[in-house]
């Protein structure tokens, strides 16, 4: 997918969660980082159509009137459709106040990592070989990631499965008894990254908090991690899966995963360790909470 597709789908996934801000947002990053011509003025348009239905939550009924009415212009400029692959943008005519994103699945070019090394003592053995629906766990994330369009990835499973893949999927045997980082370091020796990096027990991801999550990146170049957050009664909790950048899968392949851990070395990132928010709360999922993988 190009950087302009991840940025409009990041929009449409959260216009589709009703978070008409974020969408604005999503879309104007996408509408600044284009030429003059007819594109340009259609995802300006499509801004102003967020920004206008963010208006009306705040009861601003006439500044989203006027702003509304600036897009319909734009969107007739266009002739009310944009070819913006992989996407059909269904624009809102004069009698509907209505806009739908229909994604076509596009594949992205980032690689998943799925940690599944680990003895699952908790679980009764290592969790990557436990039965969902028919089937092992580790198969069962590998394929609901490709049905979101992660169509590369890497498992690093308990030295009891046996290893049998096909392309585009790799697989290795990490060490039960090491730490986690240690078997993220044995995917990051196959790839550049950047990557996905998922545990076993967490839900595969929704496609649009996976797009989001590379939208962020896009929009903001100096992240080199971003993790999804679900804001809770209680508070902003972070999630899984976890983006990191090349640089970063770099800098993780020169620590010491027996003295170094992964999440007190992202914090060592500063602002360059970012977050979206979702409103998924599968992200929040694992199968310890309750022994059911999502």
């Amino acid at each position: 997918m190009t950087d302009l597709a991840l940025l409009v789908e990041a929009g449409g996934a959260a216009w589709e969660e009703a978070d008409a801000f974020a969408a604005h947002e999503w879309w104007e990053a996408a509408w600044l980082r284009q030429p003059d011509g007819p594109l340009r003025e259609g995802l300006r348009a499509l801004t102003q159509w967020a920004a206008a239905a963010h208006l009306d939550l705040l009861g601003r009924y006439e500044a989203a009137l006027t702003i509304r009415a600036r897009a319909r212009q734009r969107f007739r400029r266009t002739e009310n459709r944009l070819a913006l692959a992989p996407f059909a943008l269904d624009l809102p005519s004069d009698e509907h106040d209505n806009l739908v994103l229909r994604a076509k699945n596009a594949a992205f070019t980032v690689t998943a990592v799925l940690l599944a090394a680990g003895h699952g003592r908790r679980a009764g053995g290592p969790k990557a070989l436990i039965a969902v629906d028919g089937q092992p766990l580790w198969q069962r994330q590998v394929q609901r990631l490709r049905t979101v369009g992660l169509t590369r990835t890497i498992a690093v499973l308990h030295p009891s499965v046996p290893l049998a893949a096909a392309p585009p999927l790799t697989v290795c045997h990490g060490d039960p008894d090491a730490t986690p980082l240690h078997s993220l370091q044995r995917a990051l020796a196959l790839t550049p990254g950047p990557v996905l990096l998922l545990p076993v027990d967490c839900p595969a991801p929704a496609r649009g908090v996976v797009v989001r999550l590379l939208a962020a990146g896009v929009r903001d170049p100096k992240l080199l991690a971003v993790r999804p957050i679900v804001v809770t009664p209680a508070g902003p909790r972070g999630g899984h899966p976890l983006w990191l950048a090349a640089a970063t899968c770099q800098q993780l392949l020169a620590l010491d995963a027996n003295a170094q851990r992964l999440d007190r070395f992202l914090h060592t990132l500063g602002a360059a360790y970012g977050s979206v928010a979702v409103a998924d709360p599968a992200v929040l999922g694992n199968f310890n909470q309750d022994g059911v993988a999502r």
